[in-house]
């Protein structure tokens, strides 16, 4: 059985692509969509994706492999 964390964040793959195609097609510098809401006691907390092309946005991270995280779409 999936977490509700897990299932939430599982909506990631049914959006993604068009998170994409929305962006190229408006020509926007990044589209975002709430993927759901998880409950801590009384404490909600929005679960997210964003997807943006503007370098400055971008999140520092270390990749555990950094060639794999890259691909072509």
């Amino acid at each position: 059985m999936m977490s509700g964390a897990r299932e939430i964040a599982g909506k990631a793959v049914d959006n993604i692509e068009e998170l994409l195609s929305d962006m190229f097609a408006g020509d926007y510098a990044d589209n975002e969509v709430s993927l759901g809401v998880l409950l801590s006691g009384k404490e909600e907390i929005q679960v997210q994706l964003k997807v943006t092309r503007s370098p400055s946005d971008f999140i520092d991270t270390d990749y555990s492999d950094w060639d794999a995280s890259f691909k072509k779409i």
